[in-house]
């Protein structure tokens, strides 16, 4: 019986093959297949959007994925998997930054951030008042054009912001990669998935 694991393309593909090379799981992450084999026959993955993991997990398409906490918080589906394992691989946080130390509540902050979930959580938390304004691309550049007070956003080193002159106010929460398995697939799969969950725990 096949698995199918999802794996996010980009900086991450690396840390993750890197994982799954301790536990004694190989492959080719430079394949221009869209269904990798690996080292072992039963086990393939598709490298995927990172946005669009969670879909595949939670449809049935892919038995496992490989995602962002932000990631699954910002999503909105009904949740058809668990989330078994934090793989302390990713390791970065979401934070509120903007080009001054301090955001001044006196007037109602216009806040740049791709991740809307994080956003509304932290100022209801904050019982602000905030307009929201969703970018998909580089968010550090809306303070510094004047299209935002402050933005919320995934810091890894603090390092972009810097060279943009932004502040780092505050941070959100802390983010790392989850190992997460659709629910059908726990059950008819049990035996291969926990055979990775247990392999991947030991190396924790």
């Amino acid at each position: 019986m096949n698995l199918l694991v999802a794996l996010p393309k980009g900086r991450l593909l690396n840390e993750v093959k890197d994982l799954f090379k301790k536990i004694d799981i190989e492959f080719d992450v430079n394949s221009r297949k869209l269904i990798i084999d690996s080292s072992e026959d039963w086990l393939k993955f598709a490298i995927l959007r990172t946005w669009d993991i969670p879909k595949f997990v939670n449809y049935g398409s892919a038995d496992i994925g490989i995602v962002g906490k932000d990631i699954l918080f910002e999503s909105k589906l009904e949740n058809n998997f668990y989330e078994l394992l934090n793989l302390k691989i990713g390791i970065c946080r979401m934070s509120l930054a903007a080009l001054d130390k301090k955001l001044s509540y006196q007037k109602k902050i216009k806040v740049a951030s791709k991740y809307p979930e994080f956003t509304r959580k932290y100022f209801s938390s904050k019982s602000k008042d905030y307009d929201l304004l969703i970018l998909k691309g580089a968010i550090e550049i809306a303070p510094v054009l004047g299209l935002s007070d402050c933005i919320v956003d995934l810091v890894q080193t603090g390092k972009t912001l810097e060279e943009n002159g932004l502040n780092e106010i505050e941070k959100i929460s802390d983010i790392s990669s989850r190992f997460i398995v659709n629910k059908s697939s726990y059950k008819v799969k049990f035996e291969k998935i926990n055979q990775i969950e247990k392999k991947l725990k030991e190396i924790l």
